[in-house]
């Protein structure tokens, strides 16, 4: 009984942490500060897959995280290049610009979600006691959890995300701000560490401006029918040439 309770509330704490970095994945494209809300995405990615991992009992290297995180089509310097050339944009078009910017925002938080889902799923031992991970390696693993994001539909979520950003505009608006200010001072070349250090000056604050949204969202999401991240699992598991797990 008491090892049915801790795993219980090992799979909320996940669950939590997952829809709590779904949130922060969506708030980057809110940070006025280009190319360094990159930066912040990529930080937010590799620090939620880490933490699923350890609740997996998994220590990923560094290799293996950069395989399950690393986004295809995703330059450096293209994007960098991009963000330049558009913000100067927003100043002139406003409008326009606020209103792209929440629709991203949501579509990111949609998409981080359902990556983080099929991660955590990776990493979950089978009924054989292997991993997917374990199974297919961290790259085909990686690659294909993209390909999944990519093709299965996300409305489920992208609704439940885009009824509780509606209601939560002023605490997310103030969040990126926290962010942007502690951001600010970096530039595109910051070290990953650099990165860290500059949003834990802030993630206590953050934390409190957001824990009404990551509530309300999780709560969303839990009317979600499970048929959809069933769906979702299976696609994975055919993408890596395996029968469903059924869990």
């Amino acid at each position: 009984m008491g090892d049915i309770r801790n795993n219980s509330q090992a799979t909320e704490g996940s669950q939590r942490g997952l829809v709590a970095h779904a949130v922060l994945v969506g708030l980057t494209p809110l940070i006025p500060v280009p190319v360094v809300d990159d930066l912040a995405k990529n930080y937010f990615r590799k620090r939620l897959v880490r933490r699923l991992a350890a609740s997996n009992g998994r220590r990923l290297s560094e290799a293996e995280l950069s395989a399950l995180t690393s986004e295809r089509g995703r330059g450096c310097v293209r994007g960098c290049l991009w963000a330049v050339l558009v913000y100067p944009l927003k100043a002139v078009f406003r409008k326009v610009f606020y209103f792209l910017e929440w629709k991203r925002a949501v579509d990111l938080a949609s998409r981080t979600y359902h990556f983080g889902h099929l991660a955590d799923y990776a990493m979950r031992p089978r009924g054989g006691g292997a991993s997917l991970i374990d199974l297919c390696g961290a790259a085909a693993v990686g690659e294909a959890v993209q390909a999944v994001c990519r093709e299965a539909p996300i409305k489920p979520v992208e609704a439940a995300v885009r009824g509780t950003f509606r209601q939560s505009r002023r605490a997310l608006r103030a969040a990126a701000n926290l962010l942007a200010s502690a951001l600010r001072r970096l530039t595109g070349r910051a070290r990953a560490e650099e990165v860290a250090e500059a949003i834990e000056q802030v993630e206590p604050e953050e934390e409190r401006e957001l824990e009404p949204v990551v509530a309300r969202l999780q709560r969303s999401i839990a009317s979600v029918p499970e048929e959809h991240f069933r769906n979702l699992r299976a696609r994975l598991d055919a993408r890596l040439g395996l029968p469903p797990d059924g869990t």
